[in-house]
């Protein structure tokens, strides 16, 4: 199985383009050998050949957050792939207007400028190059396959919350950037509700490890945001007063985002 690459697109704002990248579009990564300021810098264009930016290269533009949520640097990223004649291919998995975050599966490349000398290599070459692609959409698609398999959505109503296959049932809690607990995770996790603030009259249903604040449920106003995420929407205000037996686990994290957990 091809091994699959995480990292960030910087400069964005540098960069004004007709086609904007969306959500699950393909990118095409080139090493940009000419740039005078960083001699691994890999340049990034969408599908139009338009540049959109450059992948992150220094601790300003790839923060200690990012590299906890996986993402590595363009030097890390060309010790891991041979850029030479080639242009690798990444899906824009979370866009936003400042940065964009990649996945570039190591199987997802072409040749630059094909090789011309003995015809039978390349042909070689290229069939091998057709089959590890084919290959890395079979993976893809059976990733797909096992997330659908995994969530499955019980019930209509609009405050309903998918389960998982075991019956576990799945929230979220965001606005995670604004609490320590992300910090601290390793104590029991609880879910509390709370005044907001000492001495405030209302409350709110928050994530905790141990005695740290780890996230908030979401409230009406960020329903969008979950659905902007994929990531299960229960509104706060109907989960208050609700007993929550069981084990809290959290399923998946993007540090200062939110979190996805199951009880």
């Amino acid at each position: 199985m091809n091994f699959v690459y995480q990292a960030k697109v910087v400069g964005l704002n540098f960069h004004k383009v007709e086609n904007a990248v969306e959500q699950g579009d393909y990118v095409i990564l080139v090493a940009d050998t000419e740039n005078e300021f960083d001699s691994d810098a890999i340049a990034v264009f969408n599908a139009e050949r338009e540049l959109i930016g450059h992948i992150a290269n220094s601790e300003r533009t790839l923060s200690q957050n990012n590299r906890k949520n996986g993402n590595i640097s363009a030097s890390e990223l060309k010790g891991e792939l041979d850029f030479t004649n080639r242009q690798y291919f990444g899906e824009a998995v979370r866009v936003y207007s400042s940065c964009i975050y990649l996945e570039i599966n190591e199987g997802k490349w072409s040749y630059i400028n094909a090789p011309a000398d003995d015809a039978e290599p390349t042909e070689i070459e290229v069939l091998k190059s057709e089959i590890a692609t084919l290959k890395a959409i079979v993976s893809d698609l059976q990733d797909q396959v096992a997330s659908l398999k995994t969530l499955i959505t019980v019930g209509s109503e609009e405050h309903s919350s998918p389960t998982t296959s075991d019956g576990r049932v799945l929230y979220s809690v965001v606005g995670l950037s604004h609490f320590d607990g992300q910090d601290h995770l390793g104590y029991d996790l609880s879910i509390v509700e709370e005044p907001i603030f000492e001495g405030a009259k209302g409350t709110a249903l928050y994530l905790k490890s141990g005695e740290h604040r780890v996230g908030v449920f979401p409230s009406s106003k960020k329903k969008a945001y979950c659905e902007e995420h994929g990531i299960p929407y229960c509104e706060s205000k109907s989960l208050k007063g609700k007993s929550f037996d069981g084990k809290v686990v959290i399923e998946e994290i993007v540090y200062n985002e939110y979190a996805v957990i199951s009880i």
